[in-house]
């Protein structure tokens, strides 16, 4: 039996013998370890006991689709999904589960989830993930690109959107935050999906949107990003006045 079809054979012995739904915590968002290591990653059960779970682990890295790892049923039995070797073992006590992953290697590095799914009353529950960062191995500043409102779209629609375009980059984690005068704003925010270039680089965009009023009186925007491979916060500015004498 394949480990796609143990998957979807999990889902259907999850019985709902109990009113209350699994709730699965990854509490540890962020797990450095160097080459070679273990790594221990913990989902904490509550509302119900580890033993009464067919437990499931996936993880995603960015710009990739969802990837399975691996089942660990009830009875303790393991189904490993392709590609995952014996590195990687699944465990319980009676507050969690664990994915314990010996030896680790490079190509490890990726966010891990955790969940199971009800079938009968179509419920998934999942932990919020835990990226397994993997020290050393190659590591590439980004750069960053911040574009103006363009004067039409203001015109237009008494609105103006900001543009900033972060390329260059690996691994493919990257926080973008926007500041106006200094101040952070997170409304109006639109942040694109990482994408992977044939140069094994990322990049992606956020976009900022804004009155035309505010742009034209003259406030500063910045974009900021922030990466593994930087010491310090890269920062990026325009305003309005910049942008017209260059016009």
């Amino acid at each position: 039996m394949s480990w796609t079809q143990v998957l979807c054979f999990s889902l259907l012995l999850v019985s709902l013998a109990s009113s209350e739904y699994a709730t699965l915590v990854q509490s540890t968002p962020l797990l450095a370890v160097s080459p070679g290591a273990t790594a221990r990653l913990q989902c904490e059960v509550k509302n119900v006991k580890p033993e009464t779970l067919f437990m499931n682990w996936i993880r995603q890295s960015p710009g990739q689709r969802p990837e399975g790892v691996l089942s660990y049923s009830k009875e303790q039995n393991v189904y490993r999904a392709p590609n995952i070797t014996d590195r990687f073992v699944p465990s319980r006590d009676t507050s969690n589960h664990f994915l314990t992953i010996s030896n680790v290697q490079a190509q490890d590095d990726s966010v891990y989830y955790c969940f199971v799914y009800y079938s009968s009353a179509g419920v998934q529950t999942w932990g919020e993930g835990t990226r397994l960062r993997v020290n050393g191995g190659d590591r590439r500043k980004p750069k960053v690109s911040l574009f103006p409102p363009a004067q039409e779209e203001i015109n237009t629609s008494d609105r103006g959107t900001l543009s900033c375009l972060v390329s260059g980059f690996y691994p493919g984690y990257l926080e973008v935050l926007w500041q106006v005068d200094g101040e952070e704003r997170s409304q109006e925010v639109l942040k694109g999906q990482a994408a992977l270039g044939e140069d094994h680089t990322y990049s992606l965009s956020s976009y900022l949107s804004i009155p035309g009023e505010e742009w034209k009186k003259g406030s500063r925007y910045t974009c900021v990003v922030k990466h593994e491979a930087l010491e310090n916060s890269l920062e990026t500015s325009v305003t309005y006045r910049e942008c017209s004498s260059l016009q």
